[in-house]
């Protein structure tokens, strides 16, 4: 059976290095907590893990910034990754409220 890139994932480096991109938030620990580009948190323990709100995962953006490698690849709260093709049409993204992650119509 083959894998899909969510079950491989990205070596450490790459990860590493997209983590860097997410948004530091003055008062929390970079190397901890960061945001994505729509404002969710995201906690850097959390990768991959979908059962967690603040959990993440490494969008390829290529297509839509018609990049390639690492440039292409962003931080993003795993809901909003999930939604990232559908945004438009649904209207709503996961965004931070004080220190917990909720879903608001854009």
């Amino acid at each position: 059976m083959e894998e899909t890139a969510l079950e491989l994932g990205y070596d450490s480096e790459v990860v590493d290095r997209v983590w860097l991109l997410a948004q530091a938030v003055a008062g929390n620990d970079p190397a901890l907590w960061r945001k994505d580009e729509r404002g969710a948190w995201l906690n850097r323990l959390e990768y991959r893990n979908r059962h967690s709100q603040f959990g993440w995962e490494i969008a390829d953006c290529g297509f839509f910034l018609r990049r390639t490698g690492v440039a292409a690849l962003r931080p993003m709260q795993w809901q909003n990754h999930v939604d990232f093709l559908v945004a438009a049409r649904t209207g709503a993204v996961m965004t931070a409220d004080g220190l917990q992650n909720v879903r608001k119509l854009i």
